[in-house]
């Protein structure tokens, strides 16, 4: 029981303790001394620039200030305005406690300057900025710093959209439905476009509905100029030849770059409409048949009903893009095609004469050749694989299928060497039925018909032996098969 007042005593010394460090004045927690509240800057003059819109322009910091020795927290408020309102236009921010700065990165202050004090781009405004420190005390008046200046030169921010305009253009002139371009993730100011233009004028504007502001041609091909005022050149970028087009530019440096496209906008189109087999089922359209050695080139051969088709870019969705005639039912020996988004309007081609058709689409040069097919009623083998060798003269005859007018056969020994399938005799500048790439793998079961045999692509055989080769003339397809 001695151990009691022992434990009493302990208790009564920390307690003691406690309450002697609450009433120490000069607590750096609770005492912010006599240090009087001035702001600074950073940096007296900043001219902003888009590119480092992220990173900071100006930093304002500023001293903890004074509560007077009441141990009380201080919260501050921090304004900006421009040099010789009296601060009556002021950007106003309450922050809080414990908060000694303010940054403002290039886009901060590029946007403040613009949007609350209407600066003009390129033209320097003066501010001036201060820190007020309110002492969260009963009887403490609010302290209020000293100015800091500050010169700011605004730049005209790029816009976030971007879209196409133009009779070059697949929506025209229509600036409500105006073709977008991409901004890059990596640079929101540099924009990029794939797509097929036609002949005609292009130029860029800013918002769908609003011709201005946007950017026309400048100096020369490979450059921009902003234009926001009707009184303004309007020069446009001209595109001579239709196809399909890469466009990148950037709205920073004002440069563009308008080229023929390197690859394809699409690796697989279909055929829909009552005219083919598969009809009008957009879930399951007949596909066409990329040409391997040229991929902007389409392929679809096919027994046409009288009826219409046009060309979905993609599958389950009626509202798709399309490759359509230039005016609805253009007669099938126009060459004229256009890429239209969403389908509108909804132009297609149209078969009077139901039977075998050859259909190529060029989507670099924008062309399409539809043309009724007869079929050959004898076609020959000429090679060194084949029995009669090179011999153009009396080349190896095919077997015409007794039922189907365009399947052609022949079963016989090939030796070492390459073959290709002339359409006539005694002229090697006739046509020809040859693989999609030359020396192309006896698995491959495609051929393409070629006018002229240019370029000379050939089958070659590694392994002689006896063969068995089926060609259908109208699907262009072949089957190689070793006995």
């Amino acid at each position: 029981m001695k151990k009691l007042p022992i434990i009493l005593f302990l208790l009564s010394a920390i307690s003691l303790l406690t309450w002697s460090s609450c009433m120490k004045h000069n607590d750096p927690e609770f005492d912010k001394g006599n240090t009087p509240l001035a702001i600074t800057a950073s940096k007296t003059t900043v001219v902003l620039e888009q590119k480092s819109a992220a990173t900071d322009a100006v930093v304002f910091a500023w001293t903890t200030g004074t509560n007077h020795g009441t141990d009380a927290g201080i919260s501050y408020i921090f304004q900006l305005a421009k040099e010789g309102d009296g601060f009556t236009n002021a950007i106003v921010e309450p922050l809080g406690k414990a908060i000694y700065s303010r940054v403002f990165s290039n886009a901060a202050l590029n946007d403040s300057l613009l949007k609350h004090w209407e600066a003009t781009p390129g033209t320097p405004i003066t501010l001036e900025g201060r820190v007020i420190a309110i002492v969260e005390a009963e009887g403490i008046a609010a302290d209020t710093s000293a100015t800091v200046i500050l010169t700011a030169t605004p730049y005209q921010p790029a816009s976030t959209t971007l879209y196409l305009i133009g009779d070059a253009t697949p929506n025209g002139w229509d600036a409500g439905k105006a073709t977008a371009l991409t901004p890059l993730p990596s640079d929101a100011t540099t924009f990029t476009w794939q797509g097929s233009l036609k002949s005609g004028e292009m130029k860029f504007i800013t918002t769908l509905g609003q011709f201005l502001p946007g950017y026309n041609k400048g100096a020369d091909d490979f450059h921009l100029v902003y234009r926001s005022e009707d009184g303004q050149p309007d020069d446009k970028f001209m595109i001579t030849t239709p196809g399909a087009y890469d466009i990148t530019l950037n709205l920073l440096d004002l440069s563009i770059n308008i080229r023929p496209s390197e690859f394809p906008p699409y690796t697989r189109l279909w055929m829909l409409g009552d005219a083919v087999p598969t009809g009008w089922n957009i879930d399951n359209p007949s596909e066409m048949r990329v040409d391997s050695a040229n991929l902007f080139v389409f392929r679809y051969n096919e027994v046409l009903k009288a009826g219409e088709f046009k060309i979905p870019t993609a599958t389950g969705n009626f509202n798709t893009d399309y490759y359509m005639p230039l005016t609805n039912h253009q007669a099938i020996t126009e060459r004229g095609v256009q890429l239209v988004p969403g389908g509108s309007p909804d132009n297609k081609w149209q078969i009077t004469n139901p039977g075998p058709y050859k259909i190529v689409l060029d989507m670099q040069h924008l062309t399409m050749d539809i043309k009724p097919f007869t079929p050959y009623t004898q076609i020959w083998m000429v090679g060194d694989a084949t029995p009669a060798g090179w011999n153009i003269d009396n080349p190896t005859p095919l077997v015409a299928d007794a039922t189907n007018p365009y399947v052609f056969t022949y079963t016989g020994p090939l030796t070492a060497g390459e073959f290709k399938f002339p359409l006539g005799t005694g002229n090697w500048g006739g046509d020809y039925f040859m693989p999609v790439k030359n020396h192309q793998d006896l698995s491959v079961n495609q051929m393409k018909f070629v006018a002229k045999g240019d370029p000379d692509y050939k089958w070659q055989v590694t392994t002689p032996g006896n063969y068995k080769i089926v060609i259908n003339q109208l699907y262009e397809t072949i089957t190689i098969t070793k006995q």
